[in-house]
């Protein structure tokens, strides 16, 4: 029996105490019984089941990400590469496939792996937060390495518009964030205007003059490659040692094992991207239902990466799972681009972990960030030895 909207509204509450501390019970509620719910709040259709949410980013002249095709208004500010579709979105992508493709990444890797040893000796010797003191300083590290841009002197403002900018994903459950998110996307593009407008080498050198795209648009879309390396990263490391630690103390021996994928079956667990939504470009079916041009579909890339029809057992790690199922970073044209370096970041992390201590455990309560759409936490409090 299928539930009614005013029930499943009553469960789908993604801001709750309840999901933000773990929202898979409710997804698979939701795939059981209404795996393409229209939320009223929301103005959108919710999809629970990985067929679905594959189906949607695959189709992209189905289901697009560009509002301004639909001639839908969109603030400057927005236009980049994660609202771009065809044909300015390969043109921009493409810069940056062929800029990593230019990379010296086994010179980049070892360069991660030496930051993130002088991270965990700074916090050896007592309690720490994971976050704070590992793996946000990692993660800002390896994409200022990657683009071949300084470090900042001071390393706050940036941290700090950056999570404004995540809290402001669900403005669409919270509208008082939609305002902070605009003024923090702000700081971030300023920052990275300075970067693009010096770069000879790196991810931002010549981005400047790409075809016709508008210069606005390029900078957006290099502050949004950026800012999404650096909090999609930074929030991965914390959701998968979080994972690691949090039913008991974490010998770390068994890490030496692991791989990059590895490490992509522990972030499926708790996926940092839980949402992406698109526009219906064309009227469409969704698992029986009939969907018009112009509606919003909201892909729960959580939800999907927990359906039992692929993954087995899926609240579970199992580090011999294929790992092409995987939707952690997307899939299709608008799939991330540095999944695998994030993978990457993750495995020296694990092993240099392993290197640095003989055990890791809780000291302390870990503080869920409080998003539903990029889910992460604000504090975990560790102790080594």
């Amino acid at each position: 029996m299928t539930a009614s909207p005013t029930d499943t509204d009553e469960i789908f509450r993604p801001l709750s105490p309840e999901m933000l501390a773990d929202p898979y019970p409710v997804y698979a509620r939701l795939r059981a019984t209404d795996p393409v719910h229209w939320h009223e709040q929301l103005q959108s259709w919710v999809l629970t089941g990985h067929d679905d949410c594959s189906r949607v980013l695959r189709e992209p002249t189905v289901f697009g990400s560009d509002p301004r095709r639909l001639g839908l208004p969109i603030p400057d500010s927005v236009i980049s590469l994660q609202t771009m579709d065809a044909p300015e979105h390969p043109e921009v992508r493409h810069h940056f496939v062929r800029a990593l493709r230019g990379q010296d990444l086994d010179r980049w890797a070892a360069e991660v792996r030496a930051t993130t040893d002088e991270l965990l000796r700074r916090a050896a010797g007592g309690p720490f937060d994971f976050v704070a003191d590992i793996a946000e300083p990692l993660a800002l590290h390896a994409m200022c390495l990657l683009c071949e841009v300084p470090y900042p002197d001071d390393d706050r403002p940036l941290r700090g518009a950056s999570r404004t900018m995540v809290l402001g994903m669900d403005s669409g459950l919270d509208p008082q964030r939609r305002e902070p998110a605009l003024a923090a996307r702000e700081v971030l593009n300023d920052i990275v205007a300075r970067w693009v407008s010096t770069a000879r080498t790196g991810l931002f050198a010549g981005f400047a003059e790409i075809g016709s795209i508008d210069r606005r648009h390029l900078v957006n879309s290099a502050k949004a490659v950026f800012d999404a390396g650096y909090s999609s990263t930074s929030n991965m490391l914390g959701n998968v040692v979080h994972r690691l630690v949090r039913r008991q103390p974490l010998e770390t021996e068994r890490l030496r094992g692991l791989g990059t994928d590895g490490v992509a079956e522990l972030g499926r667990l708790d996926p940092v991207v839980q949402a992406v939504s698109r526009f219906c470009l064309a009227d469409v079916e969704l698992g029986g239902r009939p969907l018009r041009r112009g509606d919003v579909v909201i892909a729960m890339l959580g939800a999907a990466n927990h359906d039992p029809a692929v993954f087995p057992n899926p609240d579970e790690p199992d580090l011999t799972r294929p790992a092409g199922p995987n939707l952690l970073y997307g899939r299709g044209a608008h799939s991330c681009l540095g999944g695998h370096l994030a993978n990457r970041i993750g495995v020296a992390l694990l092993h240099a972990m392993a290197d640095a201590f003989d055990r890791i455990e809780p000291a302390g309560a870990a503080r869920q960030r409080p998003t539903a759409t990029q889910r992460g936490l604000d504090e975990l409090p560790l102790r080594a030895s």
